[in-house]
């Protein structure tokens, strides 16, 4: 094999202008997109991010449903206001409690107002500082989390498409079930819904 010398010496020299070259090609370009087929949610849907799911229990900052209320009140460590003097809800029959997680307000369904209560459902507040929340944006933001997720049309309106229904809910694979509220924020857990 010959070598050339003076070819070794051209390789080198071109070698850092060609790496500059890419360099500045690449930046020209742009960061590669992220994501680029997902549109990007808002800020205010991030709490959707940290719903858990553990051994088939929904939960959220370490509350999860089926807990006993003394179980609740050492996950959130604070005493929680007596079930006792909670406000019982007309349709499902819990007794709602509100409390703050991780600075995340939450309000708590238990099923019983005695001692033995356990968690049956969570309500998740979300509130957008521009205004209204969006029902689409909020379902993305799930799917994105659970994406077993399907739309389950309203006995009352069943020919309501899931693009257009304004408190749409779903059923994961599992049973596990939510319901947006664009008013509220997202209800899950075993839910109970008109």
């Amino acid at each position: 094999m010959v070598r050339n010398p003076s070819m070794g010496s051209t390789t080198r020299r071109l070698a850092p202008v060609l790496l500059l070259g890419l360099l500045e090609a690449c930046a020209a370009a742009g960061p590669a997109p992220r994501g680029a087929s997902l549109p990007r949610l808002p800020r205010y849907i991030e709490p959707i991010k940290q719903i858990s799911l553990r051994a088939g229990h929904l939960g959220w900052g370490g509350v999860e449903i089926g807990m006993t209320f003394r179980q609740v009140e050492l996950a959130v460590g604070q005493r929680l206001p007596s079930l006792g003097s909670a406000a019982q809800d007309e349709l499902c029959g819990y007794y709602t409690l509100e409390t703050r997680v991780l600075k995340q307000p939450l309000r708590l369904e238990f099923d019983a107002k005695g001692g033995e209560s356990r968690l049956a459902a969570i309500w998740l507040p979300l509130a957008n500082p521009a205004g209204e929340l969006s029902t689409l944006d909020i379902a993305r933001a799930l799917k994105a989390r659970f994406p077993d997720l399907r739309y389950l049309p309203s006995p009352h309106a069943p020919d309501l498409a899931e693009s257009v229904n304004p408190r749409p809910l779903y059923r994961g694979e599992s049973g596990r079930t939510f319901f947006i509220d664009p008013r509220q924020g997202v209800y899950f857990g075993e839910i109970c819904v008109d």
